[in-house]
């Protein structure tokens, strides 16, 4: 990245990391880490106690985290039936793997929820449209839209694990994964600066609609190798006004 305007937010993200050789990722400076889900390959105590420890060794002001469609033990109504088709010997107690993250130095999970930076709204959310038989799946239509629809008006950035239609969401099938009702919200209601998500590991990269900024960030490629840098943008507090990126 670029230098950093006096004043502005520098964000850093990255996102499906799967817990693949994170201290071998060079992370820049900046000011907030979002990590857009897929912190483990399966959501296993051991996974999450690692990432935990490694979110909490970060020197970011700000660490904030969601889920995504791989953590199963983070949605604790679906995992009864995803625990045993995924390996795990049995199941593991889903509000002791969230509280270990919960409770991280300086981490803040953020699960249908809001968190304010310096004035910058950030809303988090792990729901993706049906994508296998993982975690945080929703049918699309209304289960979706009313999802998205909990998405405050006034979020600056928007975090998903799964992409929005057309933006960071081409699969290597050439078939696109991303959400329309997703797309419909931000465009018409929300209208970010930022929309961060990852999920599709080959859609890396950053796209925009000429107002807001699409950042898919994930840090694995399609072969689960750790080889995509983290990106970064960043956004003026609103007492300074407008943004920068």
């Amino acid at each position: 990245p670029g230098p950093k305007p006096e004043g502005a937010i520098r964000f850093v993200c990255v996102s499906d990391t799967h817990g693949r050789a994170l201290r071998d990722v060079q992370m820049p400076e900046g000011d907030v880490l979002l990590h857009a889900g897929d912190f483990s390959m399966t959501g296993r105590p051991e996974e999450v106690s690692a990432f935990a420890a490694w979110l909490s060794s970060q020197p970011y002001r700000r660490k904030i985290v969601i889920a995504g469609n791989h953590d199963l033990t983070f949605d604790e109504a679906s995992y009864a039936q995803t625990y045993s088709r995924f390996g795990h010997p049995r199941q593991f107690d889903t509000s002791a793997c969230r509280k270990m993250l919960e409770e991280a130095e300086g981490v803040e999970y953020l699960y249908d929820s809001s968190t304010s930076v310096d004035g910058v709204t950030v809303y988090g959310s792990p729901w993706q449209p049906e994508f296998g038989s993982w975690a945080f799946n929703l049918e699309r239509g209304e289960p979706c839209r009313q999802r998205w629809q909990q998405i405050p008006s006034e979020a600056d950035v928007v975090v998903t694990h799964g992409p929005a239609l057309g933006h960071g969401d081409l699969c290597s099938s050439r078939k696109r994964a991303g959400c329309l009702d997703l797309l419909h919200e931000l465009q018409t209601r929300v209208r970010p600066l930022y929309h961060v998500c990852g999920h599709i590991h080959e859609a890396y990269g950053v796209t925009t609609d000429g107002m807001t900024t699409y950042v898919n960030a994930s840090t694995c490629n399609l072969r689960y190798r750790p080889d995509n840098k983290p990106l970064c943008f960043d956004v003026m507090p609103p007492r300074r006004g407008g943004c920068s990126s």
